[in-house]
């Protein structure tokens, strides 16, 4: 499904591009575990999930509360989840918890679409590997954008893969300064899809990554293909061999 008038394509890295994700050195990727595990809550996200909250006490504390019991679940698995995988069912969890504090913000303006054929739900994943990206789309398609948002997170069963994408409507990005923050030569609000995409590439080798399908104005979608019977590779993590 296209989504805006102008056509999008892939920011796509070349092959050589790819193997020298591969060679990254260990100081490199402890690093970006490092940027990583600091950005997983974004400070607004904090302030103004707390913020709608407060603001639903006086005159409706029963949501207030459950809203507050979505924050409290949200933040539990951002921060309290170790091991460098989980399932793809758990990570979804997290995700509705995150939309349903970003609905309390922007109420019907949000629209958060789910297609999940049941039979992945228990597919192994990297921590913090979906999320990140529906943040991502909610953040752009809603934040940086006047209209609507509706966000797509698609999971379907292909074979010996499963495949995952998040697609928007919101503003795009230029494919070219996107192939520049996958390869780590541009900073930007964008840098968590890095993140993931090293940590992907990590776990189950080079042609493993994000793609990405933008243009400007012609909102974005961001996929994954997991391979269903690969045993990934361990995922370095910085602190205490936990979470990554």
């Amino acid at each position: 499904m296209k989504l805006g008038k102008k056509s999008r394509r892939q920011a796509a890295t070349s092959e050589p591009d790819y193997q020298q994700l591969v060679e990254l050195t260990r100081e490199q990727l402890v690093d970006a575990q490092l940027r990583s595990l600091r950005a997983q809550i974004s400070p607004h996200f904090i302030y103004n999930s707390l913020n709608a909250i407060a603001g639903l006490i006086p005159t409706e504390p029963v949501r207030a509360r459950e809203l507050l019991i979505d924050f409290a679940d949200f933040t539990r698995y951002s921060l309290g989840t170790e091991g460098d995988f989980t399932t793809l069912e758990d990570e979804l969890s997290a995700v509705e918890h995150y939309v349903v504090l970003e609905k309390a913000r922007f109420g019907s303006r949000l629209q958060v679409s789910l297609d999940i054929a049941p039979e992945v739900l228990g597919l192994q994943i990297p921590f913090l590997s979906v999320q990140p990206l529906v943040e991502n789309a909610v953040r752009h398609g809603m934040y940086q954008a006047e209209q609507d948002g509706h966000v797509f997170v698609r999971a379907k069963d292909a074979d010996t893969y499963a495949e995952l994408s998040i697609e928007d409507g919101g503003v795009g990005a230029d494919p070219d300064y996107m192939a520049q923050v996958m390869r780590g030569e541009a900073e930007g609000s964008h840098v968590g899809l890095r993140n993931v995409d090293l940590r992907l590439r990590q776990a189950y080798g080079a042609g493993h990554g994000l793609q990405i399908d933008t243009a400007v104005d012609a909102g974005m979608k961001v996929s994954m293909r997991i391979p269903k019977f690969t045993v990934p590779a361990r995922i370095i993590s910085p602190i205490g061999g936990g979470r990554s």
